[in-house]
């Protein structure tokens, strides 16, 4: 499988966190209504395909671990409060293990868009059913980055896929011009080294017989159907997933980690990515993660 890095240029608000489960879904759509089987028996083989987030570029997540792997060398303890604030660090200083340079990225706003039903037949919000509701607005004001784990059997329709995906909208209300990119493949930054510890960059189901220990946040996923599959139950079932930036040490050096399973309800199978790509990073004083 190869690696690709895609250099995301936003175009438009996006209402939904381009999180990498749901890219991957909406790929995972689009092969489907080209009535493409590539992704038809996911569950059941070796995943051909793996997103990531998309981050700030030149940066990833500060990796989930305890407060005192952030110290630097001579200081007694971290300031924890300022620590829990910076939430990225670049590429670079993840690997080399200076996890005391995690900063403050500012790439992303959020504000709140009050809306109102309106009565399609009088084209009036009907007096006593006025009932505005807010919609969240997510505005990315740097470029972003995300990095993808293809087969080179269908790398090009991927691509093609993402493009079309970026032209027409992602996410929610990507009908009404919401989740619109760029994006142009630049050069691979992740270094392989030698170490078994490695980071997520998207929610992942840590069922991975080559994961040895793992420190995550858990993040529940609550997938829906859509097209005909929606008409009698919208809901699939809720997954328990852990978020993105969980570390992991790994038996083996590996390109990816996790697991893929069922999430559908009784006759209506459904999956979404439960791997993450890795990004393998050195830990210097390993003392701080209370372990053997």
């Amino acid at each position: 499988m190869e690696l690709l890095t895609l250099k995301i240029k936003p175009l438009s608000h996006f209402g939904t966190l381009p999180k990498g489960d749901t890219i991957f879904g909406q790929i995972v759509a689009y092969f489907f209504l080209n009535r493409d089987n590539t992704f038809e028996n996911y569950l059941n083989e070796k995943p051909k395909l793996i997103v990531s987030d998309m981050m700030p570029y030149g940066y990833v997540y500060k990796p989930n671990l305890p407060l005192d792997c952030f110290k630097i060398d001579d200081e007694k303890e971290v300031d924890k409060k300022d620590m829990r604030k910076r939430k990225f660090i670049s590429l670079e200083n993840l690997q080399k293990g200076n996890l005391h340079l995690c900063e403050k990225v500012d790439f992303m706003d959020e504000f709140v868009t009050i809306k109102n039903s309106i009565n399609r037949i009088t084209f009036t919000t009907d007096g006593d059913d006025f009932a505005p509701y807010g919609v969240d607005e997510k505005v990315f004001f740097k470029e972003l980055w995300m990095f993808i784990l293809v087969e080179d059997s269908i790398k090009e329709k991927v691509l093609t896929v993402i493009s079309q995906i970026g032209k027409y909208g992602f996410g929610k209300d990507g009908n009404l011009g919401k989740g619109n990119f760029d994006f142009e493949a630049v050069e691979n930054s992740i270094k392989d080294i030698d170490t078994p510890y490695n980071m997520s960059i998207s929610p992942t189901i840590l069922k991975d017989k080559n994961i040895v220990n793992s420190w995550y946040e858990p993040f529940t996923r609550f997938g829906k159907y859509g097209l005909n599959n929606a008409h009698t139950n919208a809901f699939k079932k809720p997954t328990l997933m852990a978020d993105s930036a969980s570390v992991v040490v790994l038996k083996q050096s590996k390109q990816f980690f996790g697991n893929c399973i069922n999430n559908g309800v009784v006759d209506k199978p459904s999956f979404l990515q439960g791997y993450s790509i890795s990004i393998p990073f050195a830990i210097k004083d390993k003392s701080c993660l209370n372990i053997n």
